[in-house]
């Protein structure tokens, strides 16, 4: 649970839930809306991986491992 070790990264985490289930999903139907047909789904999978590209970069200094 290296995810929770630290009020750092449990703010990351709720960060990173807000990127992956709000700001990544509106914005995809905002920009995306004519080239998918479920741009919300798109949406969550960009948000997803925005986020996982974030917790491997600052991972360790949110941890502190």
């Amino acid at each position: 649970m290296e995810h929770l070790s630290t009020n750092m990264s449990i703010a990351a985490m709720v960060f990173y839930s807000i990127l992956t289930f709000f700001i990544a999903p509106s914005m995809a139907n905002t920009h995306l809306k004519d080239k998918f047909a479920d741009p919300t789904t798109a949406g969550f999978v960009i948000g997803f991986i925005i986020s996982l590209c974030l917790w491997g970069k600052f991972k360790d200094k949110l941890t502190g491992y």
